[in-house]
C-alpha cells in the first residue's frame, strides 16, 4: 500500500530561525520557514502505565506521521492538523517531543512525531 493514502491529513510547519540568505553586506537573514498542506497523519496512541485491582491507568499520546521528504527539526511547531474536508483534527499548536524514523527495507519510509501541545497565552 501506497505511504500517500495513508496519510490523510495535512498541517502547518513551522521552523523558527532559519537562515534563509544574505544580506548585501554578507549579514546573514534569518526567519521563519512556513509550509502549509504537509501531508500528514494523527493519531491517538494509547500506552498502557499501571494497573490495579481497581482501575487501569493509561496515557494517551497525539502522533503525527509524516512522509520520507518532510524537513523539520526539534524547533518545529506543528499546527492546523485537518482533514482533507478542512475539519480540525487537532486544534492548537505543538512542539515535537519525540521523532523517530521507520526505515523500510532500504530507506527511510516515514517520520513517527510525538506530539506535547504547546502552552497558550493563558498558562
Amino acid at each position: 500500500m501506497s505511504l500517500r493514502r495513508l496519510l490523510i491529513h495535512s498541517c502547518t510547519t513551522v521552523t523558527p530561525g532559519q537562515h534563509i540568505g544574505e544580506t548585501e553586506y554578507g549579514k546573514p537573514i534569518y526567519k521563519d520557514v512556513v509550509k502549509k498542506n504537509v501531508p500528514c497523519r494523527a493519531d491517538l496512541i494509547q500506552q498502557t502505565v499501571t494497573s490495579d485491582t481497581y482501575s487501569t491507568d493509561s496515557i494517551t499520546k497525539n502522533m503525527l506521521f509524516l512522509g520520507p521528504d518532510s524537513l523539520f527539526d526539534e524547533n518545529t511547531r506543528f499546527k492546523e492538523i485537518r482533514d482533507k474536508q478542512g475539519n480540525v483534527i487537532l486544534e492548537g499548536s505543538f512542539v515535537m517531543e519525540d521523532s523517530k524514523p521507520a526505515y523500510g527495507k532500504r530507506r527511510i519510509h516515514h517520520h513517527e512525531i510525538t506530539l506535547k501541545k504547546e502552552s497558550d497565552s493563558s498558562g
